[in-house]
Parts: C-alpha cells; structure tokens; sequence
C-alpha cells in the first residue's frame, strides 16, 4: 500500500468515528511518513517549521482584535447604523444582518467568530420580526462567512503561508470588493426570503435625526476597519503592525469611550484568544505534517503536475479547483484546505499562468462557502449553538445562501478585475 492510500485511508476512517479534524489529520500524517521515512524523527522538525513562519505572526494580534471588538459594543452600534440607513423595506433585518456581516467581516477575520458575534446580537431581533430559528441560523451561518473575504481575513494569512511570494497586504485589499459583492448578494436573497414566508414587513423609515444619531454612536466602530485596512492600503503599517494597532485601538473604545470593557474582562479576553490561537496552530501543525507527507510520496502532487500539462485553459483549473475545494469543505475545516489542498493545486495555477492574488480570493469565496455546508461546517454549529436551534432546522433553510455565495464564486471567475484592480493600484 503507498503512503498517500494509507494517508487519505486513515484521514476517512478518523473522521468517519469523529475524530477531531486537526487530531485525524496529525495522526494520519504520522502514519503515513512512518511508511516513507521508518521512522518518526521528521515529525519534530516539520511541525516546528511549519509555525516558524513571520506570516504567523499576525493570526493572533487579529484574533486578539476580534474578541476585543466583540466586547466592546461595537456590534450592536454597527446595527443600528446600518438599521437606521435601510428603511422600510421588507426583509429589512436580513438585509441589515448581511450589511453587519461586511462590516464585522473587517473586525474579526475569522468566520466563527463573526457567526458567534452575529449570532449574539443579531439573533434575537430576527426571531422578534418572524424569522423562525432555521431561517436566521442560516443568514447568520452565511454572513459569518464574510470574515473569510472581508480584510483582515485569517484565510488570506493562511494562503500566504501556503503560497510563497503572495503579500498579505494586497491580499486583503483584494477581498474588498468581492466580499461586499457577496455580502449584497446574500442580502437580496435575505429579501427575497423575507417576501416568500411574509415576515419582517419592514417598519421605519429613514431620518436624517436617526441616522446622524446612530452615526455619532457608532463612529469609532466604523474606524477601526478605516483604520486597519487604510492603513494596509497607503503602506502605512504592515498586515502584523496593523493587527497590533487594531488591538490597541479597540482596548481604547471599549475602556475609555464605550467603557463596556472593564480590567476584569481583559483577563477573559487574554484566556479566550489564547485558546482560540491555540486551535489555530494546532491545526496549522497538523495540516502542514499531512501536506509534507503528500509532497514527500509525490503521488498527488504528480496527478495534479500531470493534469497542468495536459489542460490548455485556464477555465479548466478553476473548475477543478471549484470541484476539489468545494468537496473538501464538506469534510475539512479552512485552515487544513489551505494547508493541504491549495499548495497541490498551485502547480497547476503557475503553469497556466493565473494570477495569485485571483486565484487567492477564488479559495477564499469557496473556503468561505465550505463554512456553511453539512456535515462539518462549522458555522452552521456555532450558529445553532447561540440561537439555541436545532442544527436540522438550519439546514433546511441554508441551501438559498449556498446557491447565491456559489453565484458570487462564478463572478470572480468571470470578473478577474473585481480582485485585482484594488491591489493594482497599491503597486502604483
């Protein structure tokens, strides 16, 4: 039996008994290299390797920033902006949870977390308009999704891990226009929702006295994303340094200003993000064991070799690409994709010549829709988990959101400029 059968025949039998992702991956990759290697001396420098890496660096500073801006009211001050802003229109708490997913998709970067913070101020306003339990898991489970396309996204880290010579920098300001796209698009399929059950009739209408008012609460709020990726933007800061100032200034808002965080929630906060960070490597150390293993045996990465050289366009490896990471979401968590999969396809990508940064937001949108589809999104169970719903319910309703994000997919592919033209002008 080769390395690579033994390597994806254990990683099913580990998942299929529910073994822990990071867990099934480390175990099988151990495995799989005491075949090739007979021995087990490889496993400490390649898991030591695989977190010596400087882009590392930035996960927990945004981690940090995400759970701080969690804390400090943020949230509920960026609803009632973009609350005051929709109007009457019906479905118009959808509509406003998806324009709080955009902008807390430019807080957190992680699309759990931004599911949870959702999910925490969100889900009780969309019961108390008519939506049922599944309807808003399903929005919220989407709009987290956001946190994986909108700047600072921890996906973007993760693939400039995976993809030597990409910038992080560019990379984030590459999501901005697609992960408003995606936001709009899961917003009218909110509306069309609303108007299909006749719930969230929409009352209100837009004042200049509601909306100033609800300005002046929420202005710090909307800086800190001005703050995080102008600052990216004009060369001011690096991803790192900017992740660092987006702590400092939200522990600024929520201690001085909002004053909703006192010092006895900063060491709740610290326990949080150090778990939270914790996960991360661990599967960061995991997936890279799994993927030195696979790139040692060569098998996989020579059908993946031999399909560059036979295919002539470009369409081709993005449809391979959509098939094997669309189908990889439904089992594996983002970070392992980025760490095992996308580093196979990247031969591919090269030889025909695609841009790194296009294909860079390609993976994200389609890690992004992987968050929110059964059996393992993980999205959909945190959503589950804080509205306290059955996670069946949330799936009956969750496929109108996948079709749409899928939509949202195709256009990148059929628009590269929506991805590349933001980062072009940073060069210039």
């Amino acid at each position: 039996m080769s390395a690579t059968i033994a390597l994806f025949l254990l990683l099913a039998i580990f998942l299929a008994i529910n073994v822990p992702v990071a867990i099934a991956l480390g175990a099988a990759a151990v495995a799989g290299g005491l075949l090739l290697e007979g021995s087990l001396s490889f496993v400490g420098p390649v898991l030591f390797s695989s977190l010596q890496k400087i882009e590392l660096l930035a996960i927990p500073f945004f981690i940090l920033a995400g759970n701080v801006f969690d804390r400090s009211g943020i949230m509920r001050r960026l609803f009632g902006l973009v609350d005051s802003l929709v109007g009457r229109v019906r479905g118009r708490t959808g509509v406003v949870t998806s324009g709080v997913a955009v902008l807390l998709g430019g807080l957190s970067g992680s699309g759990p977390a931004d599911t949870a913070a959702l999910g925490a101020t969100v889900g009780p306003i969309l019961r108390d308009r008519g939506y049922s339990g599944g309807s808003a898991g399903a929005l919220i489970s989407a709009g987290g999704a956001l946190g994986l396309v909108m700047p600072p996204s921890i996906a973007f880290i993760l693939y400039a891990v995976a993809v030597p010579g990409v910038s992080i920098g560019e990379m984030f300001i590459a999501g901005l226009i697609p992960g408003i796209l995606m936001g709009c698009l899961i917003a009218i399929c909110a509306w069309a929702i609303a108007v299909h059950q006749g719930i969230d009739q929409g009352e209100g209408s837009v004042t200049l006295r509601g909306v100033s008012t609800a300005f002046a609460r929420s202005i710090l709020g909307l800086g800190a994303p001005l703050v995080i990726v102008g600052g990216i933007y004009f060369g001011v800061f690096t991803p790192t340094e900017a992740a660092g100032v987006a702590v400092f200034y939200g522990l600024i808002v929520g201690l001085f200003v909002y004053r909703e965080i006192g010092l006895r929630h900063l060491g709740q906060i610290a326990r949080r993000t150090m778990i939270d960070t914790a996960v991360v490597f661990f599967i960061v150390a995991s997936a890279s064991l799994f993927s030195w293993v696979l790139t040692i045996d060569g098998q996989v990465v020579g059908w993946i070799t031999d399909f560059a050289v036979a295919v002539h366009s470009q369409w081709q490896v993005f449809l391979l690409a959509a098939v094997v990471l669309l189908l990889a979401g439904l089992f594996i968590d983002g970070a392992s994709i980025y760490l095992v999969v996308v580093p196979v396809l990247i031969p591919a990508v090269r030889i025909q010549d695609i841009d790194l940064t296009w294909f860079g937001v390609f993976v994200a949108i389609a890690v992004a829709i992987g968050q929110f589809t059964p059996p393992v999104g993980v999205n959909l169970f945190v959503a589950a988990r804080v509205l306290d719903t059955r996670i069946q319910d949330i799936l009956r309703s969750i496929l109108p959101f996948v079709l749409v994000s899928m939509v949202a997919l195709l256009l990148i592919y059929l628009f590269p400029a929506l991805s590349t033209w933001l980062p072009s002008t940073m060069r210039d």
